[in-house]
């Protein structure tokens, strides 16, 4: 979690933030005040595929559901985004409706920067589209590598490197932690299977020692 106390950050706050984290003093001091937090309830609705919105939210607290709707109604989950993590940059960039829904699963506080506020930023300073650009070049690089894994890996080593790619360290010990793990149906989408197949692996992998599932938390070694 990262910690903003107060009703609008300051830099230290914002340095805590990974995308932001190595911007300099003046520009995080220019970006402070364009930055509004934004507090959203769980279960509440952030974002609506197809919808108008071209701001760029980022993740100060809390944890969010990014899925698409399918022709009959089937919502299919594309990530579960967290404390650090950023959303709306295509939006904020390209000016285009909202490419998918995006649910608060916690209680969630953002920050939020606006088109406008962005365009007058970076008349100024060039840090902040550099550090965008390169987050949505690893999302692409996440993106294609998804791809080969469906193409070459088998469901189990499917999971496991998707809850790899999920996982933090573990502040009280060895191995990383996934909190607030997706459901096994979020898991079968993310990772081209079904349900029963994910239940069956997760099973597989606890009695293997690959993985330790307890409650909504994941370890593994």
């Amino acid at each position: 979690m990262i910690g903003i106390s107060r009703s609008m950050p300051d830099i230290h706050d914002l340095r805590a933030i990974p995308l932001l984290s190595n911007l300099s003093t003046a520009e995080l001091s220019a970006l402070k005040g364009k930055l509004k937090p934004r507090d959203v309830r769980k279960n509440a609705i952030i974002v609506k595929e197809g919808g108008v919105g071209q701001e760029l939210l980022l993740i100060v607290s809390g944890s969010v559901r990014v899925y698409k709707v399918g022709g009959k109604g089937k919502e299919v989950t594309l990530a579960h985004l967290n404390s650090g993590d950023i959303f709306g940059e295509i939006a904020l960039l390209t000016q285009s409706p909202r490419s998918a829904n995006v649910l608060a699963l916690t209680k969630t506080t953002l920050l939020e920067l606006t088109r406008a506020d962005f365009l007058a930023h970076i008349a100024s300073f060039s840090g902040l589209p550099i550090v965008l650009a390169q987050s949505l070049a690893e999302r692409l690089r996440f993106a294609s590598g998804r791809l080969s894994d469906i193409a070459l890996l088998d469901v189990p080593h499917r999971l496991l490197t998707t809850l790899e790619k999920m996982s933090s360290p573990n502040p009280a010990g060895s191995g990383r932690l996934v909190r607030n793990r997706p459901t096994h149906q979020e898991l079968a989408d993310m990772v081209g299977s079904s349900r029963e197949v994910v239940s069956r692996c997760l099973k597989s992998l606890q009695i293997q020692g690959q993985l330790k599932v307890e409650g909504k938390t994941i370890a593994l070694p």
